[in-house]
């Protein structure tokens, strides 16, 4: 008898919150705008990387089950590259902005990557396990990321961050094009 085939979810035999990990951690679509919010958020400032560190994980969680209710949807392909692009290019330009708006792209990232995420297990039955252990890398990503650039105060190491960032939003457009062909 065959058995049913999970063609995009990850089965590491280790359980479903490891199966959430290992899904997020072979995903560097949803792992680039993570850092490019980390190093975006560093960047700015103390403030605003714990606005990114708090926000992001909750956003992951709560549009992470709204995409295990409503499944996946039907959208371009194109859009996956709008974080890489604004994200990236924030960074790279080192836009000055207030805390309240960094929270808010912390809050839009983890809402759209969340829900696709969330969608990815809509049909597994061990779906919010595996979604806790996305958020759990998640986490710390953003964590490890916005803490290694504050800690960065000489110049050529915030420009070395800004020259990632540049890179990021590169990878946008290389993924806009190839959505929009």
């Amino acid at each position: 008898m065959p058995v049913q085939a999970s063609a995009h979810l990850v089965n590491t035999g280790l359980g479903p919150i490891y199966d959430g990990a290992a899904h997020f951690a072979i995903s560097p679509e949803a792992i680039l705008p993570i850092v490019a919010l980390g190093i975006f958020a560093g960047l700015r400032g103390l403030t605003h990387a714990r606005a990114s560190v708090l926000i992001l994980p909750v956003a992951w969680v709560a549009f992470g089950l709204v995409g295990m209710l409503f499944g996946p949807l039907a959208i371009n392909r194109a859009f996956e590259s709008l974080p890489l692009l604004i994200l990236g290019g924030l960074a790279a330009a080192d836009v000055r902005m207030p805390a309240w708006a960094t929270g808010s792209l912390a809050l839009l990232l983890g809402a759209f990557e969340g829900y696709n995420f969330g969608s990815a297990y809509s049909a597994a039955r061990d779906g919010f396990p595996a979604l806790t252990g996305s958020t759990g890398l998640v986490f710390a990503l953003i964590a490890f990321v916005s803490a290694a650039v504050l800690k960065a105060k000489w110049d050529w190491t915030r420009i070395a961050m800004r020259v990632v960032g540049s890179w990021t939003a590169a990878s946008g457009m290389l993924l806009l094009g190839w959505g929009l062909r």
